[in-house]
C-alpha cells in the first residue's frame, strides 16, 4: 500500500499528503468497522478517486479520472444531494453524499478538518 501511495498524484491535493493517507486509511478502517456506515463509504469512494487508486466517480455512474476542475464539480454534486437541490442527480444516498462532499471540501481546501478523525498513532 505504500508504494501506491507514493504514486499518489499530489497535485490536486492542498492538504499534506501524509495526512490525507492517513485520511483515506482511516476513512477504511471505518467502512471495514461497519459496512453499514453510508458516510465512510462515501468518504472512502471519494479519497480513492482523489488518489488515482480507481477511477470510479464517486457521484456520478462511470469512470473519470480526478481533476482540480473535477474535485471542484464533485463538491457541487455531492451538495445539491446532500441540500437536496432541484439538479442534484437522483439515486445517491445522502449520508453517502455527504462523505463525498467532506472528502473532496477537506482535500481541495476549502474544510480545514477532515471527513474522519486521524489516528495519529498509525503511520501513513
Amino acid at each position: 500500500m505504500d508504494a501506491l501511495y507514493r504514486r499518489m498524484p499530489v497535485d490536486r491535493l492542498r492538504v499534506p499528503a501524509a495526512d490525507f493517507a492517513a485520511v483515506l486509511n482511516d476513512a477504511a478502517a471505518r467502512f471495514a468497522a461497519d459496512r453499514s456506515d453510508r458516510f465512510a463509504a462515501g468518504a472512502l469512494a471519494c479519497a480513492q478517486w482523489i488518489a488515482g487508486i480507481t477511477g470510479d466517480h464517486p457521484i456520478r455512474d462511470g469512470r473519470e479520472p480526478c481533476t482540480v476542475e473535477g474535485m471542484e464539480s464533485c463538491q457541487m454534486l455531492a451538495d445539491a444531494v446532500v441540500y437536496e437541490m432541484p439538479h442534484a442527480p437522483s439515486g445517491i444516498d445522502q449520508r453517502w453524499a455527504l462523505g463525498v462532499a467532506g472528502m473532496v471540501s477537506w482535500a481541495h481546501g476549502a474544510a480545514r478538518r477532515p471527513p474522519v478523525s486521524i489516528d495519529s498513532h498509525r503511520a501513513a
